[in-house]
């Protein structure tokens, strides 16, 4: 086959861009693209369009590039997971020199790098024999954002009142409190609650407070003050002390949860294919030999995998391997631990007994998970043991703790809990056994908290106000119907305790499917009210979405117990803007309880503004009347002041974009750059790829983004400062002409005094230019020579406050050739 020619240089013909004074351009600066200058960059680096960062970089010139590159030493190329045994000899020995870097282009065969100058982003296309391997979505925790050092204040304040007939206004204030200081890589922390109501009470709860920071080493974090345990293994606790526990956050997206590690042989380079009930969850090219794929994502506990592995010469083989999996399955490899000492926190308890917990959990392989556990404390120990099994049949758990606990009066009790589980998808039916549990323990077994308590109770000759489970067994299936016939869903749990007769059950059952736009459920569920009385509930709820800008939608719902009371209501929500920065709610409803009917009309509406989101609701029944005002928000101090917020997360972000008040956030729904240049993006998930952007719609045209969007990965609880650079200057639109009348050459340079490139003259000899002092002097230039000059001088107006998308200021001038020297 015969070479396909080189396509000849690119150039632009000047008679097509002619204007009236026939004047040519020199149009050879428009036949390349933007060419990169040595210097040193901020980038964002992409490895074959997987980000690792961002960096600064130099680019210097090569012999023989007509632009500058990158330049790459040993520690970069290892930060990006470059295998540099995979060079040539030649860079290999000059990565051994000291303070050398190198270009990747001609480094590595078949490599390139190719820097995208408006986005500020270095594309690196790197052969995969060079690439180390590692998980899906992996960030190297040297890319970890500790933040800056700054405060917040959380709050969310709410007044209800209610007026029943012939009574007097009742009030409820609730003020919540969540404070916190960054300082470095400690997060402080604290949480409380304020209530008052109009008859004078007032109560203060102080819910945690806490210092927490990563030990990355470990993928773990530590913890200072009151806090709370995870409950794994153990009941979660409330404590006041230290824990040291994993954080599976830290971990690649694709190495959480349960997932079974693929193994197979391939033939030649082959096309792996991992399936499940029909969807593929993984696709991968293989070498010759055995392959491992150790990084699929967690799927819940539906379905087996099935694994087709398509040879180079088209020959097909697929073989399939059990998934399914408990709550505390775990990766083969992976491991968990926890090690808690402190006081236990309960109201209940007169004293804060001293308390140490351990665990760790272990995957030994695809089938077996093991995990062990210890609790001590003053009159009590126990002890855990268990594992999992993932087999054909479905997953099953199970592990039993012995505890030993001194009663006052009646000495040492021992006991044991048995707990059982299984999980399973039955692929034939599509039965989803999402979690099935049994628990049994004998009469001498205690929790921690059951035993404090229990010991307390004893003292005070009073064992009758503290319940301790005897049997507790909870069931979910799914079970999805044929195409077009909905499906069924049911839970249900039943309880038993030691010294207390009955059981408590309680179940729901229901069906679910739409027609057409329609939405449809039907349920049925066991409810106990406060009284204890148990009653079944029967419940059909409709929905129909209305569409339209407005996203307007109507749901309807009927019920009915026992006893014969029912409750219809029919609801009407939507929003006001397209944006749903108003949000608005229209309910209708009847209640009929103990033969007495009570018909209720009730709206609310959210308004969420950049600054904090503002609620109120308001109801008118027969009997009774209702209204609610709420506000809720944050505050944010930093270096440069203070900034309001919506209600924030964990771990959020601050904009800082001077002079682009206005300049809507794009990440989160009504957020805009504020007047002091910053705006707070409530909502950051730690140790992923966050892209943050800003849409300059709504900016002044005398404000230019130098990038319109950012990539960061925070720490968990970091506030993580993004910084967009603007280029600010007054604006104008300017129509000039040389003096004899002609129009500029089209195509013809714009500059300033200083030789600052500002824009091109456009059709009709106009011109944009950004960046004008209030008066000076602009160079037009369309050829190298004197006379392929002119310069306009300009004044504008006095300054004043443009207002978004406000039209730029218009200039009429002359551009004028300068005299030639003598």
């Amino acid at each position: 086959m015969a070479d396909t020619p080189s396509p000849a240089l690119v150039e632009f013909e000047p008679a097509f861009l002619g204007n009236a004074s026939n004047t040519p351009v020199d149009l050879s600066r428009y036949q390349r693209r933007n060419i990169t200058s040595p210097g040193t960059y901020s980038v964002d680096v992409l490895v074959n369009d997987n980000w690792h960062g961002r960096m600064k970089l130099s680019f210097k010139a090569w012999p023989g590039k007509e632009e500058a590159l990158a330049c790459f030493d040993n520690a970069l190329l290892e930060r990006l997971g470059l295998d540099t045994s995979k060079f040539s000899p030649q860079a290999q020995q000059q990565l051994l020199a000291v303070d050398t870097c190198i270009p990747l282009d001609g480094a590595l065969d078949d490599a390139s790098s190719r820097l995208d100058f408006a986005s500020q982003r270095l594309y690196l296309s790197v052969p995969q024999i060079a690439v180390r391997r590692s998980a899906r979505e992996t960030v190297d925790p040297a890319q970890w954002d500790e933040g800056i050092t700054a405060g917040f204040l959380n709050y969310n304040l709410n007044n209800y009142s209610t007026r029943h007939r012939n009574q007097d206004n009742s009030q409820q204030t609730y003020l919540g409190l969540g404070a916190g200081l960054n300082i470095g890589p400690w997060r402080l922390r604290h949480d409380g609650s304020l209530n008052w109501s109009d008859q004078g009470q007032q109560r203060y709860q102080s819910i945690a407070s806490y210092a927490q920071r990563d030990i990355t080493p470990w993928r773990s974090q530590l913890t200072l003050g009151e806090s709370y345990t995870s409950g794994e293994l153990f009941d979660s606790l409330s404590f006041t002390g230290i824990r040291l526990a994993s954080d599976n956050r830290m971990l690649p997206a694709s190495q959480r949860g349960y997932a079974p590690v693929v193994r197979g042989i391939a033939s030649s380079n082959a096309r792996v294919v991992v399936r499940q009930r029909g969807v593929t969850l993984h696709e991968t090219t293989v070498a010759p030999g055995a392959f491992e794929i150790d990084d699929l994502y967690a799927t819940g506990y539906g379905g087996d995998l099935e694994v087709t592995v398509t040879e180079a010469d088209g020959r097909e083989h697929s073989f399939s391997v059990p998934y399914a999996a408990v709550p505390l399955s775990l990766r083969a490899g992976a491991s968990r631990f926890s090690a808690t000492l402190g006081t236990l926190r309960n109201q209940a308890l007169d004293s804060d007994p001293v308390f140490i917990e351990g665990t760790w959990q272990y995957g030994l392989n695809n089938l077996v998970s093991t995990y062990t556990g210890m609790t001590l404390a003053s009159g009590y120990g126990s002890a855990l043991f268990g594992g999992s099994l993932n087999t054909k049949l479905g997953a099953f758990g199970a592990d039993i703790t012995q505890a030993r606990t001194h009663l006052p009066g009646l000495g040492s009790q021992q006991g044991q809990s048995l707990r059982l589980s299984y999980a399973k998808t039955l692929s034939e039916t599509d039965t989803q056994i999402a979690l099935a549990t049994y628990r049994y323990s004998t009469r001498g077994f205690y929790g921690l908290e059951d035993a404090q308590l229990s010991r307390q109770f004893l003292r005070d000759a009073d064992d009758q106000r503290h319940q301790r489970h005897r049997n507790r067994t909870t069931l979910s299936l799914a079970q999805p119907l044929a195409e077009h016939y909905g499906q069924l869903h049911l839970s249900a749990s039943a309880s038993s305790y030691w010294d207390h007769a009955g059981s408590d059950v309680s179940y729901s059952i229901g069906y679910s499917n739409h027609y057409k736009t329609l939405g449809y459920t039907l349920s049925s569920t066991r409810e106990r009210d406060r009284f204890g009385r148990a009653d079944n509930t029967y419940y059909l709820s409709l929905s129909l979405p209305l569409g339209g800008e407005r996203a307007r939608s109507l749901s309807s719902s009927i019920s009915r117990d026992g006893r014969g009371n029912s409750r219809a209501q029919a609801t009407l929500t939507g929003t006001l803007s397209a944006d749903q920065q108003v949000n608005y709610g229209i309910t209708a409803s009847q209640d009929r309880s103990d033969g007495l009917n009570n018909h209720t009309l009730s709206s609310n509406v959210l308004y969420r503004g950049s600054a904090a989101e503002l609620s109120a609701s308001i109801s008118q029944g027969r009997h009774t009347s209702q209204a609610s005002l709420g506000l809720r928000g944050a505050i944010v101090a930093h270096d440069d002041g203070m900034t309001l917020s919506q209600p924030l997360s964990e771990t959020f972000g601050l904009i800082q974009a001077k002079d682009a008040e206005g300049a809507r956030v794009t990440s989160a729904s009504a957020l805009k750059v504020d007047s002091s240049g910053y705006a707070v993006v409530p909502n950051l998930t730690p140790y992923q790829r966050n892209t943050v952007a800003i849409d300059p719609k709504g900016l002044s045209t005398d404000v230019e983004l130098q990038s319109s969007s950012q990539q960061t990965v925070p720490r968990a609880g970091a506030i993580a400062l993004l910084v967009f650079q603007t280029r600010s200057g007054r604006s104008a639109v300017i129509h000039a002409r040389q003096a004899d009348g002609q129009p500029l050459p089209f195509g013809a340079v714009v500059l300033d005094s200083q030789g600052n490139e500002l824009g091109a003259v456009g059709q009709g000899s106009q011109m944009f230019a950004r960046g004008l002092q209030d008066a000076g002097e602009l160079i037009v230039r369309w050829d190298s020579g004197l006379a392929g000059n002119c310069r306009i001088t300009y004044a504008l107006p006095a300054a004043a406050k443009k207002a978004a998308n406000a039209a730029p200021q218009n200039i009429h001038s002359v551009c004028l050739t300068p005299p030639a020297h003598p």
